[in-house]
């Protein structure tokens, strides 16, 4: 129902008011000149310390579209009106009629909804590259809408939902591969029962691969987006990375020219470089050319904010006594990492970026304290 019905409602409630109070009153309209507007003088009954300054009518609520929602608009909608002067009366048919539809649309069988969504694409492996996917990608997006809630996730799985990713992530049409992904990252995002089942499933390597060879840069993103939902917060996860050379992966996509692969990337590997009781895997990253590898990038004049602040955390985290080999790398003279990090410190001044000044600081003195004191010497 439309915000058209909403304002006959609203209206309607305001004339009813209106003619109330105009019964109640004694008063009358004065016009003392012709360039001064109307005023309402009170009834002569009421005290003129207690007048009250007339209301204009507050903007309508909006329409509602949950129950949370109802239950707003049901409060605004009271407030609008004189609390002192209100009376029980019957509620009029439009009205009855308007609650009636809106609580009968918050009424949906969920499990039902994603049936239905199974059963469309259930015949995704017949898809030809020339078919029309509308149907099919909408029934993904009915799903990724509702399994963001992690009860309903559990039970999309228990019934049969994972088994239509093999054909999705393998379809010939792009559009259903970045959807399907989203839908994976949707359950796995702080699920550790979903990021289990995902994991058993087979499909970690087929998302790893996306990301690296995948022809549509959306499909690309998605499925890093998926890659890094099943990885973060669960350390079972790290095996598979270390297994499937996922850690490669995410080494080639922050070197890519897509910046938002870029971004995600590098928030993944800060994440896990920051982690407690993962020094192997920092030694396994940093053994694989990450420090190299993030110097280069931040000594680029067009490295977006976002990158550079997930790069400077990550050589924070490994830049500790415990991983030797990460500050020999920090120290090779054809990397002018120092000069670098200096750089940066005046230019995050000027933007007034007091932590990312502290990050580089921190740097400097864990790197190249020694060797300052050693020259001065």
């Amino acid at each position: 129902m439309g915000a058209a019905h909403t304002s006959k409602i609203v209206n309607k409630m305001d004339n009813s008011q209106g003619s109330e109070n105009s019964n109640k009153s004694e008063g009358q309209l004065r016009l003392n000149s012709s360039t001064r507007p109307l005023s309402i003088e009170g009834p002569s009954n009421m005290n003129t310390n207690e007048q009250r300054t007339t209301q204009p009518v507050p903007n309508q609520p909006r329409q509602p579209t949950n129950l949370q929602g109802l239950l707003r608009y049901a409060m605004e909608a009271t407030n609008s009106q004189n609390t002192n002067e209100s009376q029980f009366q019957p509620m009029d048919e439009e009205r009855k009629e308007f609650l009636k539809q809106t609580l009968s649309s918050l009424s949906i069988n969920i499990i039902e909804e994603l049936q239905k969504s199974l059963k469309v694409l259930s015949n995704v492996v017949d898809l030809r590259p020339d078919d029309d996917t509308s149907e099919h990608e909408a029934a993904l997006e009915t799903i990724a809408d509702y399994v963001d809630n992690i009860d309903i996730a559990n039970d999309f799985y228990k019934i049969g939902g994972f088994s239509i990713f093999g054909p999705c992530l393998n379809s010939p049409h792009s559009g259903i591969r970045w959807r399907a992904a989203e839908v994976i990252a949707e359950l796995a995002q702080n699920n550790p029962f979903c990021q289990d089942r995902i994991l058993e499933t087979g499909l970690f390597p087929t998302l790893l691969n996306m990301i690296d060879t995948d022809p549509a840069e959306t499909v690309r993103i998605k499925a890093l987006y998926a890659v890094s939902c099943i990885v973060r917060e669960h350390p079972m996860s790290l095996k598979y990375m270390d297994i499937n050379d996922g850690y490669s992966v995410l080494l080639r996509a922050m070197q890519s020219s897509l910046k938002k692969l870029q971004i995600k990337s590098a928030f993944l590997l800060s994440s896990l470089c920051t982690k407690e009781g993962v020094n192997d895997l920092k030694s396994t990253l940093v053994n694989m050319g990450l420090i190299e590898q993030a110097i280069g990038l931040l000594a680029m004049d067009d490295l977006l904010p976002e990158i550079r602040d997930q790069l400077l955390s990550i050589l924070d985290a490994l830049t500790t006594d415990d991983i030797p080999l990460a500050l020999q790398e920090c120290r090779r003279p054809e990397l002018n990492f120092q000069s670098t990090l200096e750089r940066y410190v005046k230019e995050l001044k000027q933007e007034e970026n007091p932590d990312q000044i502290v990050a580089c600081n921190r740097i400097l003195k864990k790197v190249f304290s020694d060797q300052d004191a050693n020259q001065e010497r």
